[in-house]
């Protein structure tokens, strides 16, 4: 590669970034901003592309961190619900789920309820 091909890439590049910056700018679709300004929507894309993996590449890392450690997962213990209920009552007018860890009190007070509707 000659002295001027890098140069005449960036200068491209450079123009570029100017068009893709006019058009976000200008609201319009890609499609009608090109027809608008002359462009193949293909070379849109092309140069959008380039300047984004260039924008990608400047952001890596130049150097990896020395004595870099592996990466340790943590075992989680997962209890398995219990989505069905203890006692399951069917009364004529209702049906009574009773969840397993139901306190004493609130059965009591779903039996006096049910006691005093039946």
């Amino acid at each position: 590669m000659d002295e001027i091909t890098p140069v005449k890439i960036q200068f491209r590049m450079e123009q570029w970034v100017r068009l893709i910056k006019e058009f976000q700018a200008s609201g319009m679709t890609v499609k009608s901003w090109c027809q608008q300004n002359n462009i193949s929507e293909s070379a849109y894309y092309y140069w959008l592309k380039q300047i984004r993996m260039k924008a990608y590449l400047h952001q890596l890392p130049t150097t990896q961190p020395e004595n870099k450690k592996p990466v340790e997962f943590a075992k989680l213990h997962v209890d398995t619900l219990r989505t069905g209920a203890a006692v399951i009552i069917h009364l004529p007018s209702a049906t009574v789920e009773v969840k397993e860890g139901t306190s004493q009190k609130t059965l009591e007070a779903v039996l006096l309820a049910l006691k005093s509707l039946c």
